[in-house]
């Protein structure tokens, strides 16, 4: 299933407080970020921390507006296991 993501288009790719990368992402693979559900919330702290300091934060954006669903971002993005592994306990 393919999703868009015209929330992106234009926009920074520099952190904020809402992060719209980590959201999409997340969405992508079926997790709301502020769901309770998701995760403790230290564990939710610490992906945010990684992905406000990611050096690939770019990379991401480009890859969510090109094709969201490539699996390409787990390569190189610092959650990629932990955002996985969320996802794989709530299927």
């Amino acid at each position: 299933m393919k999703i868009g993501n015209p929330r992106l288009r234009g926009k920074r790719v520099t952190p904020d407080k809402n992060d719209e990368l980590l959201e999409c992402r997340m969405a992508m693979l079926g997790l709301n970020l502020g769901a309770t559900d998701v995760g403790d919330a230290a564990t939710l702290d610490e992906i945010r921390r990684r992905c406000v300091t990611c050096g690939y934060r770019e990379a991401c954006a480009v890859d969510l507006m090109r094709d969201p669903n490539s699996p390409v971002w787990e390569t190189y993005c610092p959650n990629s296991s932990a955002i996985v592994a969320l996802a794989q306990a709530r299927w």
